[in-house]
């Protein structure tokens, strides 16, 4: 498999996940929905109008008794003359609609519009309210994980996991461990920045750890200081004082993949270089879903060289020279626009992600650099049902002046164009690297459990059919203009490269196996992968 196996212990780890987490795809147990009948429904002898998945109630539509919904999102335009019932999901009661009746969601939130009428109670309530405190030991609560992973919902807690632009809650230090050949073996302890509190607070964040290969500490030491509400509308003022080694490729792979790699198969996908300066920024989030940024950073960038070569198994195997960057002084100035509505920053199952960034450096303000570089990213998550999902991905981006090599454009292989080796969509010209590039990713995933077949180890399985097109150029190769839209008019079909595949995952998505064909070739055309981490 060359290149793209990630290790033989990650295909042990695998299947040693894909065992555990198969078990999230059994469903929850089979008298919580009798129960929940039982408690939160008053009249049971009305009629019962029951669904399945994401449900909607029309404005012209009358419902003479009471709803329940299990496992979706329930919208309310029209009248319900009876109880509302929503297990595993939202409910939203539209302007100008009726429910005379309670409305219970289990698991999930109520949203009512200030111009509807709701003449019972609102309950918001979990399924651990369902049981008895001596029966919710160790096997409820098995069966809670598994109800949030087959209904594609986040469990609700004490503590908040950092999620859409907002880190809230209390998050703990965490341990850096990882591997690569520049580095050799790096330990550090990271302080995750955190919001506390119902008062404005100083925030501080940041990393240290010891490269040993390199014999060096590295550090990234911030502070910043948030006004006004601490989640909707919040405005922040910060900034950072840093030395470490970096990457630009975390889009590619995980740390955590190209550590496994390294350490076991001799197989090191990540380019490094050295950054040290600081920089100062402000935020404000407009909503909890939604932030602007603007940063001034004060830049040193230092090509590094490769200081390890050992790996655990790997045979005579050599790790490739980590490459030269465009080392120098680099003052620029960036922004972006940034809206985070995933239910799961890690494994999304539904909601938008969309980010505008734009980064500008030029000699006026000091920089060994002149360049313009600008990328549009966007994400949607979308269930099409309790068990079958569409993921999207667009990305493009464009510069003007000359990109250093470590901001130019390369991608290819793993989580890009999965049918192509690993970064094969890269100049070979070292000096003068891509400034152009489209990328979009299609993947439509399904669970067997749709066809209601008994199957154990099939049905405890997602599988994920894909399609990804692409490609990356220089602007100059095609347009005698430098501005940031020159460069894209030449494009046609031909011009775009492809391929498809499958890929089997656990029910989470977390581990994956995946097969794709390249489109443009029939000699050795198909790439195989492993993967610890979903692509996107």
């Amino acid at each position: 498999m060359k290149r793209y196996s990630i290790v033989l212990l990650s295909a042990v780890c695998m299947v040693i996940l894909s065992f555990q987490d198969s078990r999230a795809g059994e469903d929850w147990p089979d008298n919580l929905e009798e129960r929940a009948v039982h408690k939160y429904i008053g009249n049971t002898a009305a009629p019962m109008y029951r669904y399945e998945g994401d449900y909607v109630i029309d404005s012209d539509k009358v419902l003479d008794g009471n709803v329940v919904v299990v496992g979706g999102d329930l919208t309310v335009h029209g009248k319900v003359e009876g109880d509302i019932l929503v297990i595993g999901g939202d409910v939203r009661v539209k302007s100008g609609a009726v429910v005379l009746g309670n409305i219970t969601s289990i698991n999930g939130r109520i949203f009512q519009a200030v111009s509807s009428n709701v003449t019972g109670k609102q309950i918001e309530t979990s399924v651990k309210n369902l049981f008895p405190p001596d029966n919710w030991n160790k096997e409820w609560d098995e069966y809670r994980t598994k109800f949030w992973k087959t209904v594609d919902h986040p469990p609700l807690g004490n503590e908040y996991p950092t999620y859409s632009t907002l880190p809230l809650g209390r998050q703990s230090n965490r341990f850096l461990v990882r591997y690569n050949r520049v580095e050799g073996m790096f330990f550090g302890l990271e302080v995750p920045k955190e919001i506390r509190g119902r008062v404005p607070v100083f925030n501080i964040y940041g990393f240290g750890g010891y490269a040993f290969k390199q014999a060096k500490w590295q550090y990234k030491i911030g502070l910043s200081r948030w006004l006004f509400n601490p989640t909707n509308y919040r405005f922040e003022l910060g900034g950072d004082a840093h030395d470490y080694i970096s990457t630009r490729d975390q889009w590619l792979i995980s740390p955590h993949e190209n550590s496994l790699a390294a350490f076991f198969l001799h197989d090191d996908y990540m380019d490094f270089y050295r950054i040290k300066g600081f920089q100062l920024y402000m935020s404000q989030n407009f909503t909890v879903y939604f932030k602007a940024k603007l940063a001034y950073k004060f830049d040193e960038y230092i090509s590094v060289e490769k200081k390890a070569d050992w790996s655990l198994f790997g045979g005579s195997k050599k790790f490739a020279e980590n490459p030269p960057i465009d080392a120098g002084k680099m003052r620029s100035v960036y922004g972006e626009l940034y809206l985070d509505t995933r239910n799961d920053p890690a494994l999304p199952t539904r909601g938008w992600y969309i980010l505008l960034s734009g980064e500008s450096s030029t000699k006026k303000i000091g920089s060994d650099f002149s360049f313009n570089q600008y990328i549009f990213e966007l994400r949607r998550y979308q269930r099409l049902s309790r068990f079958e999902r569409l993921d999207i991905r667009l990305k493009a981006g464009t510069g003007t002046g000359r990109l250093p090599v470590q901001k130019s454009f390369e991608f290819g292989g793993l989580s890009t164009m999965r049918g192509y080796y690993y970064k094969e969509f890269r100049s070979n010209d070292r000096a003068f690297g891509y400034d152009r590039m489209l990328l979009a990713n299609l993947e439509y995933n399904i669970s067997p459990r749709i066809l209601h077949i008994g199957l154990p180890f099939f049905n405890d399985l997602r599988y994920v059919f894909f399609f990804d097109a692409g490609n990356a150029w220089r602007r100059a190769d095609v347009s005698d203009k430098d501005t940031w839209q020159a460069g894209f008019s030449h494009l046609s079909w031909n011009d775009i490269k492809s391929d498809f595949g499958i890929a089997v995952t656990s029910w989470s998505g977390r581990v994956r196996f995946s097969v794709a064909r390249r489109t443009d070739t029939g000699q050795n055309p198909y790439r195989f992968a492993f993967r610890l981490v979903k692509p996107f």
